[in-house]
């Protein structure tokens, strides 16, 4: 017996409805983080088919992306040329997101950035002295910052590769020492982005003083609260000082074993090993499990 004609129309439909309710499901916060961060890995890999597609699942389940998953989804709208994509994009950001994003090399023949691209900041030369201890911090480890060395007009001759890490730290945790006795610790309004993240790494570096490492947490952690540092800084500067002292880390930063060769990645030991991802999250840090395999991957 057939079945009647209005009833296979009633499944059709309950079907169609059970697919819309699946394409219109909301994702969590926890399905948003990972989904950004894999849109990252594919950006990283040079898919950038799936990380734009990836980038548009983003945008279409939330209202509020997170700074660096809009930077690296604009990025890769620039690889694949679609100039359209993101003029549209960033025309729909308030004045901060563009104040966060604009400084980007590839964004700035876009006229809503034009006003945004220079980071204005109230110490001009503190923020150029602590740009060349910056670079004079990752020269002496091999990474030669040209990027801030034009964006900045630094003079090569005035780069310190050829002096020992020791040295530099050493030298660049007195200065630093020096500004935050005069200035109080700096903010990004005084110096701008650049400059507080290279505050982030001498501070991180500066363990021939752990005493005053220590107690430049306090700030570190303010300034995250602030707006002015990214909270994966306080996150590193707290499982290295806890790590030093012998105590477990919180978030997974430090390694005990990374061995390439037989593809073991061992971090060290850690609290609550159960919840850690949820910790990562609220730091806007990568899931464990990618940050183990970016380890192997760029040794």
């Amino acid at each position: 017996m057939k079945r009647p004609f209005f009833i296979l129309i009633g499944v059709a439909i309950s079907i169609c409805i059970s697919c819309n309710q699946t394409e219109n499901k909301q994702l969590s916060d926890e399905e948003i983080w990972k989904l950004g961060w894999r849109m990252i890995a594919s950006s990283m890999d040079e898919n950038y088919l799936a990380a734009d597609l990836q980038f548009d699942s983003l945008r279409s389940s939330t209202e509020h992306m997170d700074r660096s998953f809009l930077l690296q989804g604009l990025e890769v709208k620039n690889q694949l040329g679609k100039v359209d994509d993101i003029k549209t994009i960033i025309e729909a950001q308030d004045d901060k997101m563009l104040q966060d994003i604009c400084g980007a090399e590839f964004l700035s023949s876009f006229e809503i950035c034009a006003s945004f691209a220079e980071e204005k900041v109230d110490n001009k030369a503190l923020q150029i002295e602590l740009i060349k201890m910056y670079i004079n911090d990752q020269a002496v480890r091999g990474n030669l910052m040209e990027d801030l060395i034009v964006k900045y007009q630094i003079d090569s001759n005035e780069i310190s590769q050829d002096k020992a890490v020791k040295v530099v730290d050493e030298s660049n945790r007195i200065r630093l020492n020096e500004m935050i006795t005069s200035y109080g610790f700096p903010t990004r309004k005084l110096v701008g982005k650049d400059a507080m993240y290279g505050i982030f790494l001498m501070i991180q570096h500066s363990n021939a003083d752990r005493e005053w490492q220590q107690s430049q947490l306090v700030n570190i952690e303010q300034a995250v609260k602030d707006g002015d540092m990214m909270g994966s800084n306080y996150a590193y500067l707290y499982d290295r000082i806890k790590v030093n002292s012998g105590q477990k880390q919180r978030y997974g930063t430090q390694f005990a074993n990374v061995d390439p060769i037989n593809r073991v990645v061992e971090i060290a030991e850690t609290e609550d090993p159960e919840n850690l991802d949820k910790r990562r999250m609220a730091m806007g840090m990568m899931p464990i499990d990618m940050y183990k395999a970016f380890m192997l991957k760029n040794l």
